[in-house]
């Protein structure tokens, strides 16, 4: 059976179909975009899982059936009907629903490989896409429409402000949370073609920009640089002494991964819509029966006040701490959910089940998955945001955007920097064998990822400070954030809390002090 979709004369789909044994005799008509006239054709009930065109019946080809070319058409070429990024995410289009989608690209991320079920090869990538509401929403591109997407962005020339439409994609979901994607077989796209819809959309969306005046400098859609030329690209090298000397910015820094820090949350609940953390409380309501007798149900809030999501739902997502030594001293890093899933192959959420169900066994004593294990031991080159939140509180945890154990990159990194002359300055007193208290194999296999640049968990604080004691912020710190309170992040640096605490425990101790006589 072939299957091909035609157009009917008020603008409304129908899937067709033709059996293989007579399609030699209609096959020279069904090109894209030919107009064709068809008569004594059949009906049949179309019965399938995806349903590009919402039609419970096909239309049939037979021995009998007539079709003819024809320049007649007054109706329109296509017939778009664009979902709401809104009901996309809210879930209210169910996943597999075939969509039309525009959206104006914010990112265009890198060009990845993929296996297909049939054992050949294909590619994948990922959008960030915008409506005209400010609605987010992740879209996927597959194979030919993945290729030349990333081939335009890596066009000099390309338009500042990219609109992209899809015809025919589908509503799918993607790292437990739902989105758009390209059909493998059906869709169409369009990203530079002259469509009175892009062309409407990019107009709307450029005078939005013009009446905000933050917006007058906006970038436009730009594309994730490939991981080595993020690395080789930033001019920023810095060690771990010298984190808390330095402005806002990207900064890299290369070490080796000592240790993950077993007595902190390796993940955290987040809001599916914004990624913050939530809060989970009861209510008391009225039971559904109508028997006026009432129940405590859970309910979840999330933290960030300016977030626009209802029916919120608690999402866990990675927020590893690890710990990561230079020459000059030892930091704490954090890995969130996009890096961590490009590393361990699964998200929080499933990593979480397989704690659970060791727990129950009474099989779980090191507080994190074995899987992390492959971390410990490796030299690295990390790429962290050093942010406000840092500076403002003296926070010394940093977020991972990007890291990679590629030799080629590390050893392009060691010649621009001379790393290897602080190396030989410096010398660390932390050796590794005293702080690596879980032995385990190190994976040979390189790692190069790039991931969120933005630590969810800051902007949970943020709001909290604001109306926060000085008190009640070290303690949310140290509650949220991996602080170390006795180790410093730099081996050869004294914290001031540090030297507070031994002029205190000096006052307390029960030493006799002789006086001086004058």
């Amino acid at each position: 059976m072939q299957d091909r979709e035609v157009v009917k004369c008020k603008g409304h789909t129908i899937q067709a179909s033709c059996l293989h044994r007579i399609l030699p005799k209609f096959d020279q008509f069904f090109k894209l975009d030919q107009c064709i006239v068809i008569s004594r054709h059949s009906l049949a009930p179309y019965n399938t899982s995806i349903n590009h065109t919402k039609n419970n019946q096909k239309l049939t080809f037979n021995m009998y059936t007539q079709i003819q070319r024809t320049v007649d058409w007054k109706g329109p070429k296509y017939c778009f009907s664009f979902v709401k990024f809104r009901d996309v995410v809210e879930n209210v289009v169910p996943i597999n629903s075939p969509v039309d989608f525009i959206g104006y690209v914010e990112a265009c991320f890198n060009l990845e490989d993929t296996n297909k079920k049939d054992g050949t090869k294909g590619k994948r990538l990922n959008l960030k896409l915008k409506d005209i509401y400010d609605q987010q929403v992740t879209a996927t591109l597959w194979d030919d429409f993945a290729i030349e997407m990333h081939g335009y962005f890596n066009n000099p020339n390309h338009e500042k402000h990219v609109v992209v439409l899809v015809h025919f994609g589908v509503v799918n979901m993607y790292k437990d949370q739902p989105g758009l994607s390209t059909s493998f077989d059906i869709s169409k796209m369009w990203i530079i073609a002259e469509l009175e819809e892009i062309s409407s959309f990019k107009n709307s969306f450029t005078e939005k920009f013009a009446s905000i005046p933050s917006s007058s400098d906006n970038v436009g859609s730009y594309l994730i640089s490939s991981v080595e030329d993020s690395f080789m690209n930033n001019p920023s090298f810095v060690l771990t002494a010298f984190l808390g000397t330095i402005e806002k910015k990207k900064v890299i820094l290369v070490g080796t991964v000592l240790a993950i820090c077993s007595g902190k949350n390796w993940y955290y609940n987040a809001c599916n819509y914004c990624k913050s953390g939530v809060e989970e409380s009861f209510i008391t309501v009225d039971k559904d029966d109508g028997s006026g007798e009432v129940e405590d149900r859970m309910t979840v809030l999330c933290t960030n006040t300016k977030c626009k999501g209802v029916d919120i739902v608690s999402l866990p997502r990675f927020k590893i701490p690890i710990r990561v030594q230079d020459s000059s001293g030892t930091v704490t890093l954090t890995l969130f959910d996009y890096v961590a899933y490009k590393i361990f192959k699964k998200t929080a959420k499933e990593l979480l089940e397989v704690q659970d169900e060791e727990l129950s066994s009474g099989d779980f004593s090191k507080g994190y998955p074995d899987v992390f294990n492959i971390l410990i031991g490796q030299k690295m080159a990390f790429i962290i945001s050093v942010s406000d939140f840092n500076l403002k509180y003296h926070v010394e945890n940093y977020g991972i955007s990007m890291l990679t154990s590629d030799p080629k990159i590390l050893s392009a990194l060691y010649e621009k920097f001379k790393i290897q002359e602080y190396e030989k300055s410096e010398s660390s007193s932390v050796q590794l064998s005293d702080i690596q208290s879980i032995p385990c194999d190190v994976s040979k296999d390189d790692v190069s990822f790039s991931g969120d640049n933005q630590t969810p968990m800051s902007n949970l604080l943020h709001n909290d400070h604001k109306s926060s004691s000085s008190g009640e912020v070290k303690r949310n710190l140290h509650e949220m954030y991996d602080v170390d309170d006795m180790v410093g992040c730099s081996s050869t640096k004294r914290r001031l809390g540090d030297e507070k605490e031994e002029v205190q425990n000096s006052e307390s101790s029960n030493l006799l002090i002789p006086k001086i006589e004058k």
